[in-house]
Formats: structure tokens, sequence, C-alpha cells
């Protein structure tokens, strides 16, 4: 009897029915006398039914695995996450809206009425915790000085006998930040020393740690990466009056460190490998690195070992024996957002005065109770985590970024990338002056609102993008910050319906596609293509034809107040509208801006 030939194994087969059919072919060829019997219904087709099931969910989570090993063919967000930490993107996760809040206070009039009695004039302390009227807490920032000679008074108050004014009211300005203060003590008196330890310190909502404290008084500086000694300290300003900038910022280097890690499990602090006796920890001595050269007293670049750069860097000190003073602020709200108004109650208000011996005891409990908040100008940030496929494209241009702006893409990614604290962005654009003699650069950018929709970035956050680029700017260029121009736009549409489809469900399936489409923001200075809203109608279920489509501006009411002409930017082809590089479009509410009609 001729030996059976061996079957090729095929790899291409990973499925269970091309699985189950190869097992029985398998069977059939090398066991023909054994068992026959391959009914559905047999005990042989059971065993090979169990089989390839057990091989298709092997299969698929080999190709599962494989494709989140890339962030390319990563599906879920927290791998990509961990892909775009591995790139340098830090994502800032947990939505922050940054903005300036308005105070008012009362304070009793001096004698003779014509003025504030100063000696009455409080202090708003930081971290003072107010709420908004959807329920989102905020944090003040700095402190408020109602002494301040810019702040506006006026006439608030009189006797009802007299007609003389009793009381002022004080306008005074701050910074406040959304997310609520709170504090853990961690414990490692008992702990031994260990080499680049990791603490937890509470859930993946944490926005900001404010301050990390040893039981000996010590301080933590957070770091970008743990090898970075030196850092940006806030001090006090003694010529604040006079120049009109209440701190300046001062390089500092620093052995305490530490690096803020996040993922889905909760908020981590990262610390280096040095102990407590290496108060010089990550300082490299020059002596030490430095090769000795005949005939020469100077140290050049040449001159230094690079072998012997690491085993003085310890990346920081590693705490133990001693308690951990975390100080972090939280989101208690998935929308940080506020629109004008909005931030009106008070929670916690920590308010002091120079000398609280010589006031009046009933007068200090009325001014404390007089304090009222309000916001000017909308609290914007970002209202939601940004979308797997923006995290993909933001991650891959910040690492192409090296640290460094140098092109126009560099500048977007590193925007992109300013932490959540400092308030949030949603899209931006830069533009460059061909006609400057240095790189003068324009930089567009734009929020969201409580509602999801565009709107002007407030100036406290482009003050902070501004600081944040200038880190990594070229010194031959200057940037400067500007809103970009909200234009409203609706969709109509009208299309032939197959009669064998209700026309109603095939026109709303259609404004469905239509809205789903257009649910990430589009870009300033992107251009709306016809074609693209073309294709989505033609291949809708139902719809035989386009037979009109129309693009349009709206604009006044609810929708910006920017007039546009669509018809003056449309291409040669009619293929796309072209708007110019300061403008971002926006289906701002697509139930209502897209209207359907079926012949």
């Amino acid at each position: 009897m001729p030996k059976n030939k061996n079957i090729p194994i095929k790899y291409t087969n990973r499925d269970f029915d091309t699985i189950k059919q190869d097992l029985i072919e398998y069977a059939k060829r090398y066991y023909p006398n054994t068992y026959k019997d391959f009914s559905d219904a047999s005990f042989g087709s059971m065993v090979l039914d169990m089989v390839a099931y057990v091989g298709d969910n092997i299969s698929f989570y080999l190709d599962y695995q494989a494709n989140e090993s890339f962030l390319d063919t990563a599906v879920e967000f927290t791998n990509i996450r961990k892909h775009a930490k591995s790139l340098g993107y830090s994502f800032a996760g947990v939505p922050v809206s940054y903005g300036l809040a308005t105070f008012f206070i009362l304070i009793p009039a001096n004698a003779d009425g014509t003025t504030i009695d100063s000696t009455y004039t409080p202090v708003l302390k930081k971290n003072s915790t107010f709420r908004s009227s959807s329920g989102v807490s905020f944090v003040l920032l700095e402190d408020v000085d109602f002494s301040d000679p810019r702040n506006e008074i006026v006439e608030a108050l009189y006797n009802s006998t007299t007609g003389g004014v009793t009381y002022f009211a004080i306008r005074a300005y701050g910074q406040v930040s959304s997310g609520k203060l709170k504090s853990i003590e961690i414990n490692l008196n008992n702990a031994t020393f260990e080499k680049f330890r990791k603490v937890r310190i509470g859930d993946a909502d944490i926005t900001e740690v404010v301050s990390v404290t040893d039981s000996e008084g010590n301080v933590y500086y957070e770091v970008d990466y743990l090898s970075q000694e030196t850092i940006m300290i806030e001090t006090t300003n003694p010529t604040a009056l006079a120049d009109g900038v209440r701190s300046i910022m001062k390089p500092f280097v620093t052995a305490r460190r530490f690096v803020l890690e996040q993922d889905n499990t909760g908020t981590f602090l990262q610390f280096g490998f040095g102990s407590d006796s290496d108060d010089d920890a990550g300082l490299a001595d020059p002596s030490n690195v430095a090769i000795n050269l005949h005939a020469r007293n100077a140290i050049t670049v040449r001159s230094i070992d690079p072998s012997k750069l690491l085993g003085t860097d310890k990346f920081g000190i590693s705490p133990f024996g001693t308690t951990l003073s975390v100080v972090y602020r939280v989101n208690d709200s998935s929308n940080v957002n506020v629109s004008e108004g909005g931030l009106n109650s008070v929670l916690n208000s920590n308010i002091r005065y120079n000398d609280l011996t010589v006031l009046n005891e009933e007068t200090v409990t009325f001014i404390n109770s007089s304090l009222e908040i309000t916001n000017e100008k909308p609290i914007v940030g970002q209202t939601v985590e940004v979308l797997a496929d923006e995290l993909k494209v933001q991650a891959k241009n910040y690492y192409a970024t090296q640290n460094r702006a140098v092109t126009k893409q560099d500048y977007e990614a590193i925007s992109y990338n300013m932490p959540g604290k400092f308030g949030s962005i949603k899209r931006v654009n830069i533009v460059n002056d061909p006609s400057a003699s240095n790189r003068k650069l324009a930089l567009y950018v734009v929020s969201e609102d409580q509602a999801g929709n565009l709107v002007a970035t407030n100036n406290r956050i482009k003050e902070n993008l501004k600081s944040w680029l200038n880190q990594y700017k070229s010194i031959n260029d200057q940037i400067e910050i500007f809103d970009a121009k909200i234009l409203n736009f609706g969709i109509d549409f009208e299309v032939s319906v197959d009669n064998r489809f209700n026309r109603d469900e095939v026109i709303n399936n259609a404004i469905s596609r239509l809205s789903e489409n257009f649910s990430m923001k589009m870009y300033i200075g992107e251009a709306l293509y016809v074609t693209d809203v073309f294709n989505i109608l033609v291949k809708t279920v139902g719809i035989v034809d386009v037979k009109k489509l129309k693009i349009f501006n709206k604009n006044g009411g609810n929708y910006s107040s920017i007039p546009f002409d669509f018809d003056k930017v449309i291409s040669r082809d009619g293929s796309f509208y072209k708007v110019p590089k300061n403008v971002i479009l926006e289906l701002k509410f697509p139930n209502e801006d897209i209207k359907g009609a079926a012949k």
C-alpha cells in the first residue's frame, strides 16, 4: 500500500470553518480506517468543533495582540496611549478648563465716606474653591489682593438717613482652573530603599500634582523626564508693583524630582534610584567625566568621556524612611467648561486681613459673606478626551518634532502637547509671513465650550501657550497667537430614492451619516470637499442618485457672526470649497443644519 503523502499545513486558514475543514481532511488522510463518521451529530464532529473553536480563539487573540502592538493598527485607547507615551507624547488625559474669574467684595467706607477704609481690605488666598451653575468645581490659582490699585471701586450701599456711602464694592480678577484639591499621605517610614520607587497617589482623574513634600520638609519637583535635573521655578518678583509682573521664573537644579505617570488604573509618581545621601544625585561632577589631556588646562566638549556620564546620573532621589505629603487636583465632572456668567457660587473662601485684632468682628463677617464670583468670558478647555485617531496623529507628529520647533508640524504638535493644567486648545494652525525679515509666525487657535461647540480661546490660555512654545522655538522665530475665525455652515440635499425603501428612513439615515462624518472637528484652514459629502450620500442604502447638493453659510443668533459666500471660494472643478488659513468650518447643530428631501 502506497505511503500517504504529507498534507502541507495551511497557515492562512485561521477561522473556525477552515480550521475544522483542515482537521477533517487530516483525519480522512491519516486515519481512514480509525474514524469515518463526520456527520454533524457524531461525537467526532463535536471534538473537531471544540478543537476548531479553540484554534479560532487563539488565532484571533494572536492577531489582536499583533495589531495592538503597533500604533497604526491599535484599536484600544489604552494601548494607543501607551504607544504615544513611548514616542514621548504626554497625553493630558482628563479635560481641564482654565480662565479668568471676576470677584466682588464690599468694603466699609472711611469716616467721611469718600473712599474705602483700607484697614478692612483683605486678600483672597490661593486655593479658595468655587462652583459653577452646572456643578463644576474650580480652584483659585493665585492670591487676589483687593488693595491692588488697579482694581475698580464703585459706591455700593448708602445710609438711608443721611444718604452717605457706607460700603464700596471692589472688583478684582484672578485665574481659576477646573477641579478640586485633594491630599494624600504616603507612609514610607518602614520602607527600605528601593531603586526607581513608584507610588500610587490616586485614580486616573488627576489633572495636576500641586506639591510633593516629605516629613523633613524637602520638596520634590515634577519633571518631564527623570534625567532632567534643571527646572524653572516661580519666585516672588521684588519689583512687582513697578513692572506689573507678580512672579519671575528662575532656573533651579534639584535631585528631588519625579515624573507623573497615568494609565487606566491610576496615577503614579515615579522616582529615580539615588539615596538621601546623594544630595547631588543626578549632577555630574566635571572632574569625574573629563579626560585628562596632556598640556591642557581647559575642558572642552571633546575632552568629555561619555562613558562616565551615566555612572554619575542617578535620575534623582528615591524617597524612603519618610512620609510623603501629596496635594493634587482632580476633576469632578467630564464637562468642565463654563459659559459666560456660569461661575457663580463660593464654596470655601480663604480671606485674610492684615491685622484682625484692630477690626470689628461683625464688619469682617459681613465682608466675608459679601464675596461674589462670576466669569465675564466663557471658561473653556476641552469637553472630552481626544478621539483615538486624533491621538495617533498627534503622537506621531510630536515624535517627529524631537523636542524642538522648526517646521509648521512641529509647532502644531508641541501646541497639542501643552499640559492640561495650562488650558486646552481644540485646533491650531500656524502660518508663516514670507515678507518678514525673520520668521514671523501667526498661530491661530480655537477651543470648545461646555456643549462641545467651537469658541474663541481665552487670553490666559493663549499666554500660557506662547510661554510653552518659547521653550522649543528657534531663537529667530517670532510668534503671535490669534483667534481663528469660526465659520458655521449648513447642508441641503435632494436625492432620488429607490421605491422599495421608505423615503423618510433613507433621508434620516443619510443625515445621520453626515452628522457622524462631521462629529470630529475640522482643522483650521481645512477645505470642505463636496466630493466627500456626495460619496456619503450615494453610498447610503436606498439612495439612487444625488439631484441637488448645496453648502451654505449660517450666521447670526446661535451661530458665528461671520458672513461668508461659499460660491466665491469653490474650486474650478466644483470638488471643494477653499477657506482662508485662519478660518475653521463647523457644522454646529447637525440635526438642524442638515436638511434633506427625496424625489
